[in-house]
């Protein structure tokens, strides 16, 4: 679900919209972090191939011209985010849906993508991930472009299925907590995906239980257990969610039901893919303490921010105690943001 903290791209073209000028030069600014990037259209650098020291919008800018966009005009962009950078919650790939939707602007392309939004979360996936040869998936991009939804994502990958938000949502909050513990995140996405790799080779290509004794080391059965509790909690969290949404019970037993698997699912990413931190274990203990329904990291976790489900009337005295074990900035979620769009 996308969340209500967003990234923004100000753009002033140089023709002032009319097409008149031959400045073909994009200055991105970005004063968070004290930098301005220039794009000369003319002359650009050559596309990178690997991510140290990864430049998005540069690849980005390739991508667009790859795919055969004329970029006519130069502009000047200036680059802001609420969202916490580097912790999981995708401010990259939040910046990198604006970029692709400046560049389509400038180009004319925009309402096409604004009418068929899937088609600017591939574009921008494509320029953030496939371009680097990197690992992730698609469910930021998709979130962030579509919004205004509660998403299932996959299993193919670019399946989406808009789920209703369940009759709970009036009475329950998400607490986002940003632990302030630094991640690597292309890093624990690579191990993990590497690792699972292997280890799918090593028991024959299909995820299954039923392997022979002493097949798989200790640590490949942790991981196997972890997998399966993956995709196997999401579709019980799934049925359950469809079987939720006309069902009269109390928020708080709803809640707590669906809770329970989100507390299922962090073990996993915990104990089987060691994705956790002492800091962010501290601040689930604390919320679970003062009441929440569930609790898990997000991202690719090794840090940044976790999410805790609770209910409205508990949701302070969980806040407080969350910040108490350690959270650097909670923020509390009650329902979708819109997706990407262009204001004036």
């Amino acid at each position: 679900m996308a969340i209500k903290l967003h990234a923004t791209i100000e753009v002033t073209p140089h023709d002032g919209g009319h097409g008149t000028t031959k400045d073909r030069v994009l200055e991105l600014q970005v004063p968070q972090i004290n930098k301005t990037f220039r794009y000369d259209l003319n002359e650009l650098p050559q596309r990178q191939t690997t991510l140290e020291n990864a430049d998005f919008a540069l690849a980005a800018i390739h991508e667009a011209i790859h795919d055969g966009w004329n970029i006519p005009c130069g502009a000047t962009c200036i680059s802001t985010t609420t969202i916490p950078m580097q912790a999981g919650c995708s401010s990259s790939t939040a910046f990198t849906i604006a970029w692709v939707l400046v560049l389509a602007k400038l180009c004319g392309k925009d309402e096409k993508l604004l009418e068929n939004p899937i088609e600017l979360a591939r574009l921008a996936h494509k320029a953030e991930v496939i371009h680097f040869g990197a690992p992730g998936g698609t469910m930021d991009h998709v979130s962030i472009a579509l919004g205004c939804h509660c998403l299932r994502i996959g299993p193919g990958m670019w399946d989406v299925e808009r789920l209703p938000l369940l009759n709970v949502s009036s009475s329950g909050v998400w607490i986002l907590a940003d632990s302030g513990d630094v991640k690597d995140t292309f890093g624990h996405l690579k191990r993990c995906k590497d690792d699972r790799l292997l280890l799918l080779e090593e028991i024959g290509g299909t995820w299954n239980e039923n392997i022979p004794e002493g097949k798989l080391s200790d640590d490949q059965l942790q991981l196997l257990t972890a997998t399966l509790t993956n995709r196997d909690t999401e579709a019980e969290a799934t049925k359950l969610w469809r079987e939720a949404l006309d069902d009269r019970s109390t928020g708080d037993a709803i809640g707590r039901k669906l809770g329970a698997l989100m507390l299922r699912h962090h073990h996993a990413l915990r104990d089987g893919l060691k994705l956790s931190t002492k800091k962010l274990e501290a601040i689930g203990e604390a919320a679970m303490n003062a009441g929440a329904w569930g609790y898990k990291l997000v991202g690719s976790g090794g840090g940044g921010c976790a999410v805790a489900w609770v209910s409205s009337h508990l949701a302070p005295a969980a806040t407080e105690e969350m910040m108490k074990a350690g959270a650097r900035n909670t923020w509390t979620i009650d329902t979708p943001s819109k997706g990407a769009r262009i204001e004036f």
